[in-house]
């Protein structure tokens, strides 16, 4: 998928948007008056990590797990603590 969306025959960093979430970075910086404790940003960053694993494995928890190159069981656990269902 990132070769088809990249312009050339290469993949490059920019092609896979490997950015923050920006919304979660926005958001809790502002609540706390311009800081962002670590860990919230750092729960944010590995939420969108298996929200992006699920949504390219069609959300088969094994495969996303696989992608991610954790167990299942840890990424169950980590699913449970972040409150992705």
């Amino acid at each position: 998928r990132a070769l088809a969306l990249c312009s050339d025959s290469r993949i490059m960093t920019e092609d896979l948007q490997l950015s923050p979430p920006e919304s979660i970075v926005q958001q809790t910086a502002a609540s706390n008056g311009g800081k962002l404790p670590l860990q919230e940003y750092l729960d944010g960053m590995e939420k969108q990590a298996i929200l992006e694993a699920l949504d390219k494995t069609r959300f088969n928890r094994t495969a996303a797990a696989k992608l991610l190159g954790i167990t299942f069981r840890a990424l169950r656990y980590r699913m449970e603590r972040l409150g992705i269902q």
